[in-house]
C-alpha cells in the first residue's frame, strides 16, 4: 500500500498540462468507442479458446467412453 501511496502522491505533485492536439479527450464518442472495443477484444480473448477446443475436447472424451466399453 506505500508504494502506490507514494505514486499517487507523485502524480498529485505534478503540475496540470493544458490539452494539445495530440489528446485524446476523455468525454468524446472516440473515447467510449475505444473503451467498449477494448473491453469486448479482451471478453473474446478469455473464451476463444474453450470455444475452439471445446469440440476437440469432446470428441477425445467421446472416444474414450467408447474404448472403455468395449
Amino acid at each position: 500500500a506505500v508504494p502506490v501511496l507514494a505514486m499517487a502522491g507523485g502524480l498529485v505533485a505534478k503540475p496540470k498540462l493544458a490539452p494539445t492536439t495530440g489528446t485524446l479527450p476523455t468525454h468524446g464518442p472516440l473515447f467510449v468507442g475505444l473503451v467498449i472495443g477494448v473491453i469486448l477484444i479482451i471478453g473474446g480473448l478469455e473464451f476463444f479458446p474453450a470455444q475452439a477446443l471445446g469440440p476437440i475436447v469432446e470428441h477425445f472424451q467421446m472416444l474414450n467412453a467408447l474404448s472403455a466399453v468395449r
